[in-house]
């Protein structure tokens, strides 16, 4: 695809008058914008001299009494520069007709108007003096060709040549937006104050695997999963509203929205006694981030179930929905409530053999008219939901059979329709399952049908269902169990080990006051003070009220979690919180996801200047890599391979 980068280096120094001029130049004295904003007066004062900066945009077109170039600046925006031998030295003739895509370059001249066939006016540069600073080694047709088509088919490894293009330079530009203008709410706003926490920490068990940092003393350090620890102590320490955008680290398997160093939206706030507080700090940047830098409204579900636009920002806007409803409802803790697709329970018509799994429950599609074969495709479940397609009264099409699943009573009559599909499974009486197999369904269905079973828009006393379907709505998940049995190895139905406990988030989180007693009693029954923010079917964030009584927190340790080196891992902070410690609760925005939602892609490697592969590496500048033994021998490290 690409010409070889390698290069044969002289050991001779270069010469002299071919580099230093790269290094002599006329800084810009302007910008592209600038120039569009204020035609009239650049076009009336042609004596004076403007410079621009950047790089060519398309493959120059160099006749002989003729040139045309196209420089795009630091902005991304473009405009032509045009050269005539009245205005032009033969001498920059010859340097235009070596210039190539991506050359850095530097230009001066004067603006003047260009022919256009449009209605509006355009300008071009006429060149008095032109400088290349840097050719590029590429080429540059091929690169043209992709730059346009589509930047993300550039090779990773020429990552820096996908960021000089429209799209990426759009993306990087709005995430900097978007971080100026959370600093500028929370501080100017809600009085919180930034604070760094330290990226060297300790191994600590909190959910994923960590990296290690190895130190010559035969310890290591960890880098923190989130400043989780860090920010609770920092309540301990007179900072009741603390903030950061901060760098956390998981060595964990990698999709679209993973990466093994990701940044979020960490706050804490200490005196806080119910979630709704953390809640109006977090909405106020929500509506504002989508309606100022997405330049689009956030809406909720009203109490009837139609999309409502968020007007009043007074008070927290989104509903608040069970994690049990999410579950039953909709089939996974994050539904997308931009459509209306809820699940209907068969119990009286359907009985499962499994008596750990009882609930038989249906997803009904009105008027689907076909069964898309991506359905039965990306149901890799060990246990699949079987789907019926209604052709007619009689004619029924079964895709897929579940095992153990018969009717029970054949009277059962759910309206359908010809053309109907319904898709059947079954779950436990409180589903662990997360997606449950009706989950995963509903979330392909509203893949293969984006506009079919969206919910409608009340406006005015109207009902609007012909819209984008990439409106912004939002809710917050409640009540979610305060902890989970653990996982065992299973064939078909999913099975737990209902006497061993692991925390349904982290173990820092309060349960529900009235559910206190069931710590001792009963943990599963235990609900969690625990609220996700979800937005259009993705976690945007998650947080919850903590545990700020050491002798509590001490209890779930180990009584509960059956942590035994409770002092090692956590006496830090257990000490931090017996030293009068306020009551505190925060929460962590994904600030990555959250800008790849404004920019309306899927990936989070399209806000990240330098992401990793989906084999964790660096492809610019190939890391991770291989140490030496000598280097590692330092570090009382031996690498079996």
């Amino acid at each position: 695809m690409f010409k070889s980068l390698v290069r044969c280096y002289s050991t001779a120094l270069p010469n002299k008058q071919t580099v230093l001029p790269r290094f002599t130049f006329p800084v810009a004295n302007t910008s592209i914008s600038l120039i569009n904003k204020n035609l009239s007066k650049y076009l009336n004062n042609k004596h004076e001299k403007i410079t621009l900066n950047g790089h060519i945009n398309r493959k120059p077109r160099i006749r002989s009494t003729l040139g045309f170039v196209h420089l795009r600046d630091e902005n991304g925006d473009e405009i032509q520069l045009f050269a005539t031998p009245n205005t032009t030295s033969d001498a920059i003739f010859k340097l235009l007709k070596e210039v190539s895509v991506e050359d850095s370059i530097s230009v001066s001249g004067y603006i003047q108007s260009k022919e256009s066939k449009a209605n509006k006016q355009e300008v071009e540069l006429v060149i008095e003096d032109f400088h290349i600073l840097n050719p590029s080694n590429l080429e540059a047709a091929r690169l043209e060709k992709l730059k346009q088509s589509s930047p993300k088919d550039i090779p990773p490894q020429f990552r820096y040549l996908q960021l000089r293009t429209p799209f990426f330079q759009n993306a990087l530009r709005t995430r900097s937006k978007i971080s100026k203008l959370i600093r500028d709410i929370l501080i100017e706003n809600h009085n919180f104050v930034e604070i760094e926490t330290p990226l060297l920490f300790k191994s600590t068990p909190e959910g994923a695997r960590e990296f290690l940092v190895p130190t010559r003393s035969s310890k290591f350090y960890a880098l923190p999963q989130s400043p989780q620890q860090y920010k609770q102590i920092l309540m301990s320490s007179g900072f009741t509203k603390y903030f950061q955008l901060a760098k956390c680290f998981r060595d964990e398997d990698l999709r679209s929205d993973r990466q093994p160093e990701f940044t979020q939206i960490d706050l804490e706030m200490s005196f806080i006694n119910n979630s709704d507080q953390i809640g109006l700090v977090v909405e106020d940047l929500i509506h504002n981030i989508w309606n100022k830098i997405g330049n689009k409204s956030t809406y909720k579900v009203n109490s009837i179930g139609n999309l409502e636009r968020i007007t009043n920002f007074d008070g927290l806007q989104f509903e608040k929905l069970d994690y049990i409803d999410a579950l039953t409802k909709y089939g996974i803790d994050k539904p997308d409530l931009r459509y209306n697709l809820e699940f209907e329970n068969l119990q009286d018509y359907f009985v499962n053999e499994n008596n750990e799994f009882p609930i038989v429950e249906a997803c009904i599609l009105r008027n689907a008219g076909h069964i898309p074969k991506s359905f039965t495709d990306g149901l890799n479940f060990k246990r699949k939901p079987f789907v019926w397609m209604i052709k007619n009264e009689e004619d029924k099409l079964i895709q897929n059979k579940v095992k153990g699943i018969y009717v029970k009573n054949a009277n059962y009559n759910l309206d359908l329709n010809i053309g109907d599909v319904i898709a059947i499974s079954t779950r436990s009486e409180f589903p662990y399952e997360n997606p449950t197999p009706l989950g995963k369904f509903r979330q392909l269905t509203i893949q293969e049908f984006p506009d079919k079973y969206k919910r409608p828009i009340e406006e005015n006393g109207k009902l609007i269902t012909n819209y984008n379907h990439d409106v912004i709505v939002g809710s917050w998940v409640v009540n979610f169990p305060l902890f989970n049995p653990v996982e065992l190895e299973s064939d078909i139905y999913p099975k737990y080990d209902y006497t061993k406990f692991q925390s349904t988030h982290h173990p820092f989180t309060m349960c529900k006051i009235e559910d206190y007693d069931l710590l001792e009693t009963d943990p599963l029954k235990v609900r969690g003070e625990h609220y996700d923010l979800v937005i259009n079917g993705v976690e945007i964030g998650g947080g919850s009220r903590r545990i700020h009584d050491s002798e509590l927190q001490n209890y779930i340790f180990r009584n509960i979690l059956k942590i035994n080196n409770i002092d090692e891992l956590f006496g830090h902070l257990l000490k931090a919180l017996s030293m009068g410690c306020p009551p505190h609760a925060g929460l962590a925005i994904g600030f990555d996801r959250l800008c790849a939602m404004i920019i309306g892609s899927s990936s989070i490697k399209d806000v990240i200047a330098f992401p990793k592969n989906q084999s964790g590496v660096d492809p610019v500048v190939d890391s991770p890599t291989q140490v030496n033994r000598e280097v590692l021998s330092e570090y009382h490290i031996t690498v079996n391979k």
